[in-house]
């Protein structure tokens, strides 16, 4: 291997001499299977120019024996390219097209603030600088994430193709969104939800008839206008009502909706999750569909529900809020928009008791976590009845209460060698013993189990001293 900076000759055209040139960048010059390669190495630097060298007389050895690098094809591409193989692979998965131009404007601009060309550029250091720059400009904690998720997300798949040999983005970590919440939504009362859906239903038609007090509305103007809050009151009620998300509510159809059945079915193509899923309508929404149902034609069954025309602008929303009443934003901040009619679908769940799993199943989240922290407005539940449901203690030492009130169950913080053991047959406790055990612990009176061990017929009995732990009984 041999590395120099090529030079030349060049007669001076003042002396006619002829003078020596040298180049400033250096090349290198090596034989791989009895062949000459003269390669151009672009530095000016003769040590750089020696690493880059041997890199290079490296990969060509490893070559010539039939070892190749699998990350050298790409090595030299621009990003572009590959940023136009990952679209392409967004499409082929068929994802949204509002979640695909998200990914590719976040990872555009990534790649545009940092000046990344090759693969080689991309790192955590780069773009945790971008990122905190993100934040010095007032971008919030989800604002960061979803930048985060559309850089981790390329990472992956460069590593998953068989691009990069690391994921280049692997130690960038999500920011904590609960310290830094600037959209905090709300659910509204059944009062105030029972005002917006009146309010959509009325204000078409009530503002037109104030806007041309003169003229006035013709007959097919105002059935037009009544027709449009008509439907716009339904989908605020059916929102309310099913929980689903604004963009599935565009994409439903007629076929989508079994009316006997009392269910909707949203399709994995039309689902966030992507995936089949489906929720049960109520018998209000039921009735109310067939009647709109009853008045279309018999061939609208791939329809849509709610046509295009129906879904109200952010400011025609506001409009509605505005002629319902409603703030919007209360003393604390929390916003009302179009997806608070999902917070409150699931907060009206939490409110009449349902169990959080239930409620995780009909809002279809990933987690009980998040329907129980994001989507359950605290402010709708019954926090004063529930700690009235706790057994109070100076009630019961006044005498003004049963003990039992007190203590509902009498194994509470009584250990398991309280209670004495009667002898049941081989077989271990019968339905007996539970039924007894059950009455007793709503009576305030001493409980009797049995421990006794199948096939123990000599009466000892195997105590466990973990069922014994106070902790279980509290």
């Amino acid at each position: 291997m041999h590395v120099y900076q090529p030079s030349w000759t060049r007669r001076d055209p003042t002396t006619g001499e002829k003078v020596l040139r040298r180049s400033r960048r250096w090349w290198v010059q090596f034989f791989i299977g009895g062949q000459r390669r003269t390669i151009p190495l672009g530095v000016r630097d003769r040590r750089a120019a020696e690493v880059k060298a041997a890199e290079i007389l490296r990969a060509a050895e490893l070559r010539s024996v039939g070892v190749a690098d699998p990350f050298e094809e790409h090595r030299g591409r621009p990003i572009a390219e590959h940023v136009a193989d990952f679209e392409t692979m967004l499409g082929a998965r068929e994802v949204t097209e509002e979640h695909r131009a998200d990914r590719l404007a976040c990872l555009r601009a990534f790649l545009t603030a940092t000046g990344a060309e090759l693969l080689a550029d991309l790192d955590v250091s780069r773009a945790n600088e971008w990122l905190s720059d993100l934040r010095a400009k007032g971008l919030s904690a989800r604002s960061v994430n979803k930048r985060i998720q559309a850089l981790r997300q390329f990472g992956r798949w460069l590593l998953r193709s068989r691009r990069v040999a690391f994921d280049p983005f692997d130690g960038v970590a999500f920011l904590n969104e609960r310290t830094d919440r600037r959209h905090v939504r709300r659910a509204l009362s059944p009062e105030e939800l029972c005002s917006l859906v009146e309010a959509a239903r009325r204000r078409p038609l009530e503002e037109a008839q104030r806007a041309r007090v003169n003229v006035g509305v013709s007959p097919q103007e105002a059935t037009r206008l009544q027709g449009s809050g008509e439907g716009r009151a339904l989908l605020y009620a059916f929102a309310a009502g099913t929980g689903l998300r604004r963009g599935e509510l565009s994409r439903l159809r007629w076929t989508d909706l079994d009316l006997e059945e009392g269910e909707v079915r949203i399709p994995a193509a039309s689902a966030k999750a992507r995936r089949d899923q489906s929720v049960p309508l109520r018998a209000d929404l039921i009735a109310a569909l067939a009647r709109r149902r009853a008045g279309l034609s018999a061939e609208v069954g791939s329809a849509r529900v709610f046509l295009p025309a129906t879904f109200p602008e952010i400011r025609t929303f506001r409009r509605d809020l505005a002629a319902a009443g409603i703030a919007r934003q209360d003393e604390s901040g929390r916003a009302v928009d179009f997806h608070s009619l999902r917070v409150t679908f699931v907060s009206s769940l939490a409110a009449a008791g349902v169990h959080p799993r239930t409620a995780q199943a009909l809002a279809r989240h990933s987690s009980v976590e998040l329907t129980m922290r994001t989507y359950t407005d605290l402010s709708r539940l019954d926090l004063r009845g529930a700690v009235e449901k706790v057994p109070s203690a100076l009630l019961v030492a006044s005498g003004e209460a049963d003990p039992g009130a007190c203590a509902p169950a009498c194994a509470v913080g009584r250990p398991f060698d309280d209670f004495s053991c009667d002898s049941v047959p081989d077989g271990g406790v019968g339905t007996e013993s539970l039924g007894a055990l059950v009455t007793v612990a709503g009576s305030g009176k001493k409980a009797h189990s049995c421990a006794s061990q199948s096939g123990a017929g000599d009466g000892d009995r195997t105590h466990d001293n973990r069922l014994g732990k106070p902790a279980l009984y509290r």
